[in-house]
């Protein structure tokens, strides 16, 4: 009896709910169509049909938005080659726009073209890991991260080609320790040489190799005074100081490469680990100089924003803690912007998700 009762009572508490309460479950379910669905029935006479027209102006404009930042966002990710995030964007914009025939033609493009590049570069990687050259299947691994981010095999891949480069770079490295060590310093230069032909930006080789540069150049100043009285050059670094070196060298190199922003980092890298480098400091100041001010970089970010392009907004606000890490409104947008993007994810993850509303 008192199972019927209740039965009764809640099939009588939904008989009362109203379309407009009704559409505003789905929607807060995160099914924004049928909710406008159930909104769209209401009759012209009905006592709701006030409430439910303001609604669906409302969430009408706010899916309209959402559909142009979901392009954006697949634009900006096909122009980077990040096809999978691309499908993703475009696909949610989709599931808020059904009939766009465009985007559902345009996505069918892309699937096709992920698919095709995916076995392709997978058949690279495959091939340069089976005849042992970890560089290109290293580069193979990038290119299918960059393709697909999301796909399950890339952890274990990347796992097992870490675990194979590090054994061999590890003896590599403890050969050049022992031979700069006795004073060896031409087979050290060999150890270390071969370290960065696996890892480029290694910063131990690059460090060590710094480090036997400058006893060649004493060397050589010594040979050219003719003196016989002269020691052989010595050089006691610790670890962090060969670190801070390597990390400094790389700066270098990024900069020849023309990527300040990333020299940037491996300048500030270097101090992290030896505050008291001897030119770190002063070639990051340099390289601050050369580069846009944070206020430009801020700027160019709104710029960014207010076109609802959210990725190279957030590049340029980051690029601006680089000149000035101290930059109070860059953080607060980055912050921002970060807290944007998760929401995104989260939304991407799974379509019931709402955005935080400002």
């Amino acid at each position: 009896m008192i199972r019927t009762l209740s039965l009764l009572l809640l099939l009588s508490l939904a008989s009362c709910t109203n379309p407009l309460e009704l559409g505003e479950r789905r929607y807060r379910e995160g099914d924004r169509v049928a909710a406008l669905e159930i909104w769209r029935s209401v009759d012209g006479e009905s006592l709701y049909y006030r409430g439910v027209q303001q609604r669906i102006q409302e969430v009408e404009n706010e899916s309209a938005r959402l559909v142009a930042q979901f392009k954006k966002r697949g634009s900006y990710y096909e122009g980077k080659g990040r096809l999978a995030e691309s499908v993703l964007n475009y696909r949610l914009a989709l599931q808020l726009r059904p009939n766009d025939r465009a985007t559902l033609d345009h996505v069918q493009i892309l699937v096709r073209s992920l698919a095709a590049r995916i076995d392709e570069v997978r058949s690279a990687y495959a091939e340069a890991y089976e005849a042992g050259d970890l560089i290109a299947a290293r580069s193979h691994l990038a290119a299918l991260r960059t393709l697909d981010p999301f796909d399950p095999r890339l952890a274990s891949d990347e796992r097992r080609l870490d675990e194979t480069l590090q054994r061999r770079v590890e003896p590599l490295l403890a050969r050049g320790r022992r031979a700069f060590s006795s004073g060896d310093y031409r087979s050290a230069e060999r150890a270390f040489d071969q370290v960065l032909e696996l890892d480029p930006e290694n910063e131990t080789a690059r460090g060590n190799l710094s480090f036997i540069a400058q006893i060649r150049e004493v060397e050589k100043a010594a040979a050219g005074t003719g003196s016989q009285d002269v020691d052989p050059p010595q050089i006691h670094a610790t670890e962090q100081e060969i670190q801070a070196e390597g990390l400094f060298q790389n700066a270098l190199r990024a900069e020849r490469d023309g990527d300040l922003f990333k020299a940037i980092e491996f300048d500030t890298r270097a101090l992290e680990a030896d505050p008291s480098h001897p030119v770190a400091r002063a070639h990051l100041s340099e390289l601050r100089s050369k580069l846009p001010s944070a206020e430009d970089l801020i700027r160019k970010g709104r710029d960014s924003f207010q076109k609802e392009d959210l990725e190279a907004a957030l590049e340029q606000w980051r690029n601006a803690l680089l000149i000035d890490p101290g930059n109070a409104q860059a953080l607060e947008y980055v912050t921002r912007a970060e807290s944007l993007l998760a929401n995104l994810e989260r939304l991407r993850a799974g379509p019931d998700v709402e955005l935080e509303r400002e």
